[in-house]
């Protein structure tokens, strides 16, 4: 179990809790679609994205790692179907959302800022395929 102590931090979007816990918040609903892969893969892929990643939510029981993109992001749509990629927004999937306190197994991995919510989805397109090609992945 996490073991962060800091005090809360004011959440720079009122449908993100402000302490601890998570709020289950149905995909699509906010502005903003998710793409999700496992950690092994997304590891990679924060690495190449660097400063340009946008907020990622980490589901250590699930082992996997959340975007957050524009709705029907074009240089996405080629990623629909793929067995090792989930993208969810108008299918009424449901994401857990985190506080900003660490407290539980879904985290903030990048912790969203009001200039830092959404990643940009070609740059995270690139990301994923430079990822799988170096690292061998699928």
């Amino acid at each position: 179990m996490p073991t962060e102590t800091s005090m809360p931090t004011t959440p720079p979007h009122d449908w993100i809790p402000s302490g601890g816990g998570v709020h289950w918040t149905r995909v699509g609903d906010l502005g903003w679609h998710t793409l999700t892969l496992t950690t092994y893969l997304g590891n990679r892929v924060l690495a190449h994205l660097g400063e340009a990643s946008g907020a990622v939510i980490q589901e250590d029981i699930g082992r996997q790692m959340t975007w957050l993109t524009e709705p029907h992001a074009p240089a996405l749509q080629h990623l629909y179907g793929d067995d090792n990629i989930t993208i969810s927004g108008d299918d009424s999937s449901y994401v857990f959302v985190p506080g900003m306190t660490r407290t539980d197994l879904v985290w903030w991995r990048v912790k969203p800022t009001p200039k830092r919510l959404l990643t940009d989805a070609g740059h995270l397109a690139e990301a994923i395929t430079t990822a799988r090609a170096v690292g061998g992945v699928a």
